[in-house]
């Protein structure tokens, strides 16, 4: 399990340099710390975790942070000299390897690489070819399901490494009534919070008037769906384009993804809060497109 509270000698064992030189670098702001009543230094897991992709330090002692899967993957890795990250991920997973397939994807993060970066590549990449495996592979759905279901595992697991700032702005979001897919809006919250954004995940099958709902519950700025399932068209345009309208009365943007939106493409032109994205980078894109027009994420 992952360490909540870091010492600055934990810390520098991690990521093995000296005491003293990770406690010079919290003074000098580099590394933020609170203090204990006694005064001791203290680092929250998300706080190193930031340090470690900013300044490249290598994790030499993933166990100390909690993370002991990522030196199981990248152990193993070695040894088996495999071809891409998205090759070795599509491995782990098809093999139902749960803790190499967390432990990869942590790693990767730890390197450096943004969790859109690691969602639309090698997570996307490797479950596109699970989905696949049915139409040669007797056990094909079988396999796609247990991955479904680590992947599930892994990307709830990397949300715990990122602390949302307090104050941040907030999202909600889910996929689209009658879609079942339950990985996707769980990773677009994930690249949310991985920008700085609150997100409130509703989860799959979400109907236009709970999301409506809970946006104006918990004060939303931005809201997004997801669209995996087969939709006939003009159910889609009448759900996407009422959501869009009503979110634009409240001064709420609408990001739409997924493998459904070539089908929204007029839509979009009607509705000034409606952008349509196909990757987890789009919607990373919008979001500081938002933010950098003023406070509050308001429509344009």
């Amino acid at each position: 399990m992952a360490k909540a509270l870091l010492s600055p000698k934990e810390l520098a064992q991690a990521i093995g340099v000296s005491e003293s030189s990770l406690k010079r670098w919290a003074d000098g702001g580099r590394v933020r710390v609170s203090r204990t009543a006694g005064g001791h230094r203290r680092i929250t897991l998300a706080e190193a975790i930031r340090f470690v992709r900013e300044s490249r330090a290598p994790v030499v002692r993933p166990d100390i942070l909690g993370l002991a899967d990522v030196a199981l993957a990248v152990r193993e890795g070695d040894a088996a000299m495999a071809g891409s990250l998205a090759d070795q991920l599509y491995r782990y997973l098809s093999e139902g390897r749960a803790r190499e397939a967390r432990g990869l994807l942590t790693a990767a993060y730890l390197d450096g690489e943004s969790m859109a970066a690691i969602c639309d590549g090698p997570l996307r990449t490797a479950m596109t070819r699970l989905g696949d495996l049915f139409r040669h592979d007797e056990r094909g759905v079988f396999i796609e399901h247990r991955a479904t279901d680590i992947a599930i595992q892994a990307v709830q697991h990397l949300r715990t490494l990122i602390e949302v700032p307090a104050g941040a702005p907030l999202a909600v979001g889910g996929g689209i009534a009658n879609d079942p897919y339950v990985l996707p809006p769980l990773v677009g919250a994930l690249v949310l919070e991985a920008e700085g954004v609150q997100a409130v995940n509703l989860g799959p099958n979400t109907p236009n008037d709970a999301l409506l709902r809970a946006v104006e519950q918990q004060g939303a700025v931005l809201a997004w769906l997801s669209i995996t399932a087969p939709a006939g068209m003009s159910w889609l345009v009448d759900q996407v384009g009422q959501v869009a309208g009503l979110l634009a009365a409240r001064r709420v943007r609408l990001m739409v993804g997924g493998q459904q939106v070539d089908a929204l493409l007029d839509l979009q032109s009607r509705h000034a809060n409606l952008t349509l994205g196909r990757s987890m980078s789009d919607l990373v894109a919008e979001v500081r497109r938002v933010r950098a027009a003023g406070p509050g994420f308001e429509a344009n």
